[in-house]
């Protein structure tokens, strides 16, 4: 059986598409919801195939204070979890715990 942390542990790399105004929780703790946009090659089945995808990311604290000091279509390395919305809307959002931009490419592309 896998260890329960491991087993909802997120990985993913991004360009920073829309982000929401930073707020503060009840207990002033800074939180940023934000989405990411993904695109890569991936082997499935030993056939290369295109994936693209956003996916909606939250964090909390600290490196909420940093995503809302980044320029949009920063790419970002991401790690994290999946926990549903909220208790009505059962659509996962990353909870982002690490993150690091991934300076080859946005050096490239003049976003540095």
């Amino acid at each position: 059986m896998l260890n329960s942390v491991l087993s909802n542990a997120v990985t993913i790399a991004g360009s920073l598409m829309e982000r929401d105004a930073l707020r503060m929780t009840p207990a002033r703790i800074p939180v940023v919801g934000f989405k990411i946009r993904h695109e890569s090659l991936q082997m499935e089945l030993d056939v290369e195939r295109n994936v693209t995808c956003e996916m909606s990311a939250l964090a909390i604290g600290p490196l909420a204070q940093q995503i809302t000091a980044m320029p949009m279509g920063v790419e970002m390395l991401l790690q994290g979890f999946l926990a549903a919305r909220s208790a009505r809307h059962q659509n996962p959002v990353l909870h982002v715990t690490k993150f690091e931009l991934l300076e080859a490419r946005n050096n490239v592309e003049g976003t540095k």
